[in-house]
């Protein structure tokens, strides 16, 4: 339980990080890609599969204290 719980949130972070507009590349870390080449569809996409994500990491969050606390 907790493993996922820790997929999630380092997935959240990988997926906003990928999200920033500011970066060409993933997460500003120079490579020989030029670019994530994001349309506007594919950013609100995005966000939604973050805004998704973010939801399942809280609910995962409750989900883990309820369990501990009962055991």
């Amino acid at each position: 339980m907790k493993g996922l719980w820790y997929l999630i949130g380092v997935l959240t972070i990988i997926l906003i990080l990928i999200n920033n507009p500011k970066f060409t590349s993933l997460g500003g870390f120079p490579s020989k890609l030029s670019g994530l080449n994001i349309t506007r569809s594919t950013q609100k996409n995005l966000q939604i599969i973050i805004i998704v994500n973010i939801c399942l990491f809280l609910v995962w969050t409750i989900l883990y204290v309820l369990s501990s606390t009962i055991y």
